[in-house]
């Protein structure tokens, strides 16, 4: 009890003292090694074997300093998505400015996802099972990956690159796309919890499917 306390002081002693440019950056810089470090030991022994200890030995910081950025284990759990997610969505926003067309987007927008899942193979089982151990941070992420494509595919439609669906059809397809890649990776990218670039082929099939399917409007009348 008495480390407990003498950290919950130094966290309110921390708050009381104004905090200069410098140390805000420096405070930035650590609260982000705990976050990257978190979504390496849940890469490698998923959520549940995330310990508080494992995270702070990897990012070389104290114990107790965990205690000064996040005031427990779920409260870090509920942070590492949004925000390791938030960069690799950026990242995808940036790779499919001005497509010539709807294959040229998906293509883009398909394979910068894939290769950053390939590049952090942690990424994966953050995502997957961040579903089960936070849920809030599950939802607010799937919140943002389907208004991104959403936007993108509204942008396509003013473009006249896919038919003229409504904003809902092409909220509920965003949805059904970013399941098709999840699934198509979990079936033919996963290995031991890591992602590899999927075959060629499968990629190819995707992209046909999403190409014809957006492209024609079959239920129109």
């Amino acid at each position: 009890m008495a480390g407990a306390n003498g950290t919950k002081q130094a966290r309110q002693e921390q708050r009381k003292r104004p905090v200069t440019a410098a140390q805000a950056r420096r405070n930035e810089e650590i609260r982000m090694r705990l976050l990257r470090a978190a979504g390496k030991v849940i890469g490698k022994y998923g959520y549940a074997g995330c310990s508080i200890a494992r995270v702070t030995s990897l990012a070389r910081v104290a114990h107790g300093t965990f205690y000064l950025h996040f005031s427990s284990q779920q409260d870090l759990f509920d942070s590492v998505l949004p925000t390791l997610g938030a960069s690799m969505l950026h990242i995808i926003g940036q790779a499919i400015h001005n497509p010539k067309d709807i294959m040229d987007l998906e293509q883009r927008a398909f394979m910068t996802n894939l290769n950053y899942l390939v590049e952090n193979p942690y990424m994966f089982r953050v995502l997957t099972e961040a579903e089960l151990y936070a849920p809030a941070a599950f939802e607010k992420h799937m919140d943002a990956m389907i208004a991104g494509y959403t936007r993108s595919l509204k942008r396509s439609r003013s473009l006249q690159h896919i038919a003229n669906f409504s904003d809902e059809e092409l909220e509920t397809i965003a949805s059904m796309l970013i399941g098709a890649r999840t699934y198509l990776v979990m079936r033919y990218g996963l290995e031991k919890q890591a992602v590899k670039s999927l075959p060629a082929e499968k990629i190819e099939v995707y992209l046909k499917f999403v190409a014809h399917g957006l492209t024609n409007h079959f239920f129109k009348t």
